[in-house]
C-alpha cells in the first residue's frame, strides 16, 4: 500500500486517506454504532420502566394487608349476577324497596336497555314516581348509597297540581357492574 501512495502528493495522499475513512466510517457509524446506541437506550427506558414498576409493586406489598381491608370493604358492591335478566331484577327490586322505605311512590318504572362498554356493563332504567320534597331527597340519598352501586343519572321534578306539595319525579337511574 505504502509502494502505491509514494507516487501521488502529500494531498493526493491525505485526500485519500480521508476519502477511505469516509468510505470505510459511515457504513460502520450506519449499520454498527447508531443500532447500537438506539438498542441502548431503549434497553436503558426498559430499565427504568421496569424498575419503577418494581418499586410500585413493592410499595403495594407493604401495603398488602391494607388493600386487602379496603377490597373487604368493598367486595359485596361488586357481586356478578347470573345474567341479564337477573341483574335487571335485582336492580328494580332495589329501587322498589328503596322507594318504598322513603314514602316514595312509583307509578311507572322501564327498563331503558343496556350498554356495553369495555369491562362494565351499564344497566339504565326511567322511574316516574310521586312524593314530596324530603321523601324524595330521602329516596335519591339511599340510591346512591345502595350496596348495588345506583346512581341518579338525571331528575326532573314538576308539581303534580297546583292544590298539592306533590311532585311528580322523572329519575333515570343507572346501575354498573361487570
Amino acid at each position: 500500500m505504502k509502494f502505491l501512495l509514494s507516487k501521488f502528493t502529500k494531498r493526493e495522499r491525505l485526500l485519500f486517506v480521508l476519502t477511505l475513512c469516509a468510505v470505510l466510517g459511515i457504513p460502520a457509524y450506519l449499520f454498527i454504532l447508531e443500532p447500537t446506541y438506539k438498542k441502548w437506550d431503549e434497553l436503558g427506558a426498559e430499565f427504568e420502566s421496569a424498575g419503577l414498576k418494581l418499586s410500585k409493586n413493592i410499595k403495594l406489598l407493604a401495603n398488602k394487608e391494607l388493600l386487602e381491608k379496603e377490597y373487604d370493604k368493598y367486595k359485596e358492591y361488586i357481586q356478578k349476577e347470573e345474567g341479564k335478566e337477573q341483574e335487571l331484577s335485582s336492580v328494580l327490586k332495589e329501587i322498589e324497596a328503596t322507594a318504598l322505605n322513603s314514602g316514595v311512590k312509583i307509578t311507572s318504572i322501564k327498563p331503558k336497555g343496556e350498554k356495553q362498554l369495555k369491562n362494565y356493563k351499564r344497566y339504565s332504567v326511567e322511574v316516574v314516581s310521586e312524593a314530596k320534597i324530603s321523601q324524595f331527597l330521602k329516596f335519591i340519598y339511599d340510591l346512591e348509597n345502595s350496596k348495588k352501586l345506583l346512581k341518579v343519572e338525571r331528575l326532573v321534578l314538576s308539581l303534580k297540581d297546583a292544590q298539592t306539595d306533590l311532585l311528580k319525579g322523572t329519575l333515570i337511574i343507572r346501575k354498573t357492574s361487570l
